[in-house]
């Protein structure tokens, strides 16, 4: 791990959760000109084909890494953390404001650290940083549920409870990630499930009929196309690897904490309309402190393991 001058790295990851951060806007516009399986199609499509050529320019040995033997985790890959992820979280868009998802997304990082107790037996370092899922719980009852009691809407209840299964989910791509990744790299899982995952929203695109859609000739659905294909998923990606290179996954992991803040910043900036209540504050505290307890530094000494790509 790097000493020497980390805050270049620093700022590549407040890119990287920046970006993150606007998909929640991103996508609130987009919901409303096209229908998921659409948008997953495009959005993926841009991305699997940037991923191929950066695969097989920065990793040439890596051209037969759709072999047999890997096929059921990429293939894995590909349905939990691209497709039910994807169908998930833009569909959870369609309910909510782009404030809540943002926030509700910040418990990330603790869905994937309950999987990888559950399934890898994983610990944290300390005991006491265990306080901190209990810590985004609170901030999620606060987004999710004492909102939904001081002024009830069904809709926003019902994307956020989606947007939370589109967590769960993503946690469970990690684990999955995390497997594939003893016999590939990083860049091969994410190519591998953006590819699969591409297929399978193809599929549904042609459910949908997507020929017929009018937004295939408005500008503002390809921009907002573009932005979540090009930037959150590419860009987001190859910021977010080289600063764990760089850096160490837990000071890395630890920037995590930004998407929510910047979400609720980009919502209030560019949709005035979506009101944002003093709950929506006191659930971001939450969740924000719950991802820093967790991700508290550790012993430089101390192993590492690389965490699973974030997509958003």
């Amino acid at each position: 791990m790097t000493t020497k001058k980390p805050y270049k790295y620093y700022a590549m990851l407040i890119v990287a959760m920046a970006v993150w951060g606007g998909s929640w806007v991103s996508a609130k516009i987009i919901v409303a000109l096209a229908p998921p399986m659409t948008i997953g199609f495009f959005r993926f499509f841009i991305a699997s084909i940037l991923f191929l050529i950066l695969l097989l320019v920065t990793e040439p040995e890596s051209r037969r890494f759709f072999r047999r033997e890997n096929l059921k985790l990429l293939f894995l890959a590909g349905v939990t953390g691209i497709f039910g992820y994807g169908v998930l979280f833009l569909t959870g868009m369609r309910f909510t404001t782009a404030a809540q998802g943002a926030i509700i997304a910040g418990f990330n990082p603790v869905t994937v650290s309950i999987v990888a107790h559950l399934v890898h037996k994983e610990r944290l370092s300390r005991k006491w940083q265990y306080a901190g899922f209990a810590f985004a719980f609170t901030g999620i009852i606060f987004v999710v549920g004492v909102q939904s009691i001081l002024d009830f809407h069904i809709e926003y209840l019902i994307g956020n409870l989606t947007i939370l299964c589109a967590m769960i989910s993503w946690g469970i791509y990690s684990s999955v990630g995390k497997e594939a990744m003893k016999t590939m790299t990083p860049l091969e899982v994410t190519t591998g499930g953006s590819l699969i995952g591409m297929i399978l929203f193809g599929i549904g695109a042609l459910n949908e009929q997507i020929w017929t859609l009018p937004a295939l000739i408005d500008p503002i659905f390809w921009m907002n196309v573009i932005y979540l294909g090009f930037f959150v998923t590419v860009i987001g990606f190859l910021f977010y690897f080289i600063s764990i290179k760089e850096l160490g996954a837990t000071r890395a992991g630890g920037f995590i904490s930004l998407v929510p803040v910047f979400g609720t910043f980009f919502s209030a900036l560019f949709m005035p309309e979506d009101p944002i209540y003093w709950t929506f504050g006191v659930g971001l505290l939450f969740v924000v402190c719950g991802i820093a307890i967790i991700n508290f530094p550790i012993k430089e000494n101390e192993i590492e393991e690389l965490p699973q790509t974030e997509e958003k």
